[in-house]
């Protein structure tokens, strides 16, 4: 078969038993609804194998597995040896095989996965190799460490711009110094800057970080929603004795400036510009959880074209091809690390507590790079939960993170997402601790609260990380929206999972169907997004049938589109 794969797609639909709850309405706490949420498909197993002779031009070379992501967790064997794995799916690991590697005969690699309990997610998460694996060989002695090229963009004024390059590398050579030579590129391609650094080794420390002397670029192309240019760095390593390239990592990225603020929101290289976004899950719909670049660019350029601007990973990583579309469209992106801070929700073998400490890193150094990033959050509807790490909201659990997550990246502002739904708007009630520890306050569906707590903590800066699309309109047009960040509608895209009941398999609530074909409703929020006029018919089809979703009684619609 081919990668990326996703083979819980093809399983049969599993029809709820009479003892069970056959439906995702009474609340996402019941453990009975799981297969509800999964899309009522039945957690299972699956084994991948692959057989391979290696290239006599392996031998003595550095030899990788490189795993983008195993739904939902998953274990590697070669030749019949436990040789690493996953316990968290959404993120990607790297086993190096070098010397269990049999070179001259063929050598077979065992992915074992697994999908887990019915309580383990919240939604359809699919299943196995559902993003890309590699194999990827290096020079022994001199070599990248894992995502170990990162640029930081300055813009200075509107015609300089200062790159800094660090490089994390390894070396297990005797030399004292190796060569770094860096090319910068334009967005056509062109070649702007090249350089030869020559990097002092200590022998004592042979994973080393360095920075390269900064870059500077005249009258830079900047990276916006509207003009989404991409420079390229291309850094190549070799030793002082030898002109063999002994490792190379090229990375894009995009030079702008990002300022969040609670008198203007967000301003992109000094424009205000608000957040009209969309919150989904990764997969895609009846193609299921595989990440296919087509696939994902069809959708991404279809809520372009109706007026969005942004996405947020809800509530996991997305894949790089993802981002990488993300920049070359010009979406801005609110970055995800996780749903809850529970052992449940985050891949269910490991307790979270012993798992966010890998977890973290290779997020935020796997998508630091790309300009479309602009916020990290760290979880979602976290307030509330009694059993969360540490009994003080979270506040401990965040600021551990955050300390950890500033050691990669310090460029980005850092948010969870919250509910806070039994606050009370009379007795003007105080926002949650985690609400004023983050350095954003996102709140899912609550925007009714953001004049309140402006006006007690005027430092406080607001998202409306979720917004409903039974109140479009009003939670668009209320806020204040010369100073919030702006809002991203949930499940605008149809999705498999959350059934609000048997037959039907997913959400249904979106503006856009399952198979992308726009409701009524995508054309309403296309004349609030837009600046020019909008007319469209739309006819909807009401029935009696209604369902409950975030506190609200609503009414399930088939909608017919003229």
């Amino acid at each position: 078969m081919n990668l990326p794969h996703d083979y819980l797609i093809g399983q049969p639909w599993i029809k709820p038993s009479s003892e069970e709850i056959p439906d995702n309405r009474d609340g996402a706490a019941n453990i009975k609804s799981r297969l509800s949420a999964r899309a009522f498909k039945e957690p299972t197993k699956g084994v991948y194998s692959l057989r391979f002779t290696p290239q006599n031009s392996w031998k003595g070379k550095r030899i990788l597995l490189d795993f983008e992501g195993i739904m939902l967790v998953g274990d590697v064997f070669l030749n019949g040896e436990y040789i690493g794995g996953t316990d968290y799916g959404y993120l990607g690991f790297e086993i190096d095989i070098s010397k269990k590697i049999c070179h001259s005969q063929e050598n077979e690699i065992i992915v074992k996965t697994d999908t887990g309990k019915p309580s383990n997610s919240r939604w359809y998460t699919g299943g196995g190799l559902y993003r890309q694996v590699k194999i990827i060989v290096t020079d022994p002695t001199l070599y990248f460490s894992r995502h170990g090229l990162f640029v930081q963009t300055n813009v200075t004024d509107t015609c300089k711009a200062k790159i800094n390059i660090s490089i994390e590398t390894e070396s297990r050579s005797r030399d004292h110094r190796f060569i770094a030579e860096t090319d910068i590129l334009s967005p056509d391609g062109n070649t702007l800057i090249s350089r030869i650094d020559t990097i002092p080794v200590n022998l004592k420390w042979r994973h080393r970080e360095y920075a390269l002397h900064p870059f500077r670029i005249e009258n830079p192309q900047l990276w916006s929603c509207e003009t989404p240019a991409l420079y390229t760095a291309h850094v190549k390593l070799r030793r002082p004795d030898n002109s063999a390239i002994t490792d190379s990592m090229s990375v894009k990225f995009g030079i702008r400036d990002i300022k969040f603020s609670p008198e203007f929101g967000f301003k992109l290289n000094g424009k205000k510009v608000l957040l009209k976004g969309i919150a989904n899950h990764h997969t895609l719909g009846a193609l299921g959880a595989a990440a296919y670049p087509k696939a994902i660019e069809k959708r991404l350029r279809l809520i372009k074209d109706f007026g969005f601007n942004h996405v947020r990973t809800s509530h996991n990583p997305y894949s790089t091809v993802f981002l990488n579309i993300c920049d070359s469209l010009g979406i801005l992106v609110v970055d995800e690390l996780y749903d809850k801070w529970l052992k449940q929700y985050s891949g269910g073998r490991k307790d979270w507590t012993a798992q966010w400490q890998h977890d973290l890193p290779e997020w935020i150094k796997r998508d630091r790079n790309h300009p479309s990033v602009i916020m990290w959050s760290l979880g979602n509807e976290l307030q509330g939960y009694s059993n969360l790490p540490f009994n003080d909201w979270g506040v401990t659990a965040y600021r551990l993170q955050k300390t950890l997550l500033e050691r990669y990246d310090t460029t980005r502002q850092v948010t969870v997402a919250m509910h806070p739904r039994y606050r009370s708007l009379e007795t003007d009630s105080l926002p949650a601790p985690l609400a004023r520890e983050t350095d954003i306050a996102s709140y899912n569906y609550r925007y009714m609260y953001f004049p309140g707590d402006s006006r007690r903590f005027p430092d406080m800066i607001f998202y409306q990380s979720e917004a409903n699309r039974s109140g479009m309109g009003p939670n668009f047009y209320e806020p204040d929206n010369d100073r919030v960040i702006g809002l991203a509608y949930w499940g605008m895209i149809d999705y498999l999972g959350e059934s609000a009941g048997w037959p039907a398999k997913g959400w249904e609530q979106g503006v856009f169907d399952m198979s992308l074909q726009p409701k009524p409703e995508a054309w309403f929020i296309k004349s609030m997004f837009s600046d020019e006029p909008v007319v469209h018919i739309g006819i909807q089809q009401k029935s009696n049938e209604s369902y409950l979703w975030n506190d609200v009684e609503m009414k399930r619609s088939e909608m017919v589109d003229h």
